[in-house]
């Protein structure tokens, strides 16, 4: 069964399509929407999403975007924000063109000390059961820290999950980090790198266009979004569209999913 999987980051519905200084869009997330039903991935997981936050219009991003592109929709939080306006959240979410059959919120715990200079916040896991014809495939989306020891913790947390189920597993989502850091060595072992395919290995996900963030030097222009898969997966292609919406591009990766014999 050919399955198109998408990883998008959508920096909260903010558009960077005029320059580093990304700026909010009133209802923005209707051009996420535009965009993902223009991809028209099967299954698409989303990174920064916000959910009834002032600087979004208060709106339920996940279901609006889903609603208007066609899709079932879920959402996990991870960051409660109070102020003057009420509390909203921020987090992950999933879009399914297939039912939805039960969602688990799996929290990463923190960090008990922060000796990093980064910027430190809560983190989870969406895990979502999807009804694929018939199958269960157990999505995870996830959004990995900057510190090393978030993205210690991260790995940790979600090794349990992939590792115990005999169903097809896809885990998705902006991890931070390179597929060549040590942290990584566990999911990569266990799970297919869908970008083995991918013929470019300089191509980067962030940001969106070098020339739009001059500040940053080529450096630090990483391939940082990933969509790994079981073995029940036969990886046919990956692509990663230049698109300039948010600070991320899109990751999509085109899937056989085998038949159970021969998965």
């Amino acid at each position: 069964m050919k399955l198109k999987i998408m990883s998008y980051n959508i920096a909260g519905g903010r558009s960077f399509e005029f320059g580093p200084d990304y700026r909010p869009i009133i209802h923005g997330e209707l051009t996420y929407a535009e965009k993902i039903k223009e991809f028209a991935p099967a299954v698409c997981g989303l990174n920064e999403v916000d959910y009834r936050l002032p600087r979004s219009a208060r709106v339920r991003m996940a279901q609006m975007i889903g609603d208007a592109a066609g899709y079932e929709s879920a959402f996990a939080p991870a960051v409660t924000w109070t102020n003057k306006y009420g509390i909203g959240t921020y987090g992950n979410g999933l879009l399914s063109k297939y039912p939805i059959k039960e969602t688990e919120i799996i929290p990463i715990p923190n960090p008990e000390t922060k000796t990093e200079g980064n910027y430190y916040e809560p983190r989870v896991i969406l895990h979502a059961t999807v009804d694929i014809e018939g199958r269960d495939v157990e999505f995870f989306v996830t959004h990995v820290g900057l510190a090393a020891e978030e993205k210690e913790l991260a790995i940790k947390t979600l090794m349990p999950f992939v590792s115990i189920t005999d169903n097809p597993v896809i885990v998705m989502g902006d991890f931070n980090m390179t597929s060549d850091d040590p942290i990584m060595k566990p999911l990569m072992n266990t799970l297919q790198d869908t970008f083995e395919v991918y013929p470019d290995k300089s191509v980067f996900t962030w940001p969106c266009k070098a020339e739009m963030f001059p500040k940053y030097p080529p450096s630090t222009h990483q391939k940082l979004d990933f969509i790994f898969v079981s073995h029940h997966f036969k990886v046919e292609a990956v692509e990663i569209p230049e698109l300039i919406l948010s600070d991320h591009k899109p990751y999509i990766a085109y899937l056989d999913l085998m038949d159970e014999a021969k998965g």
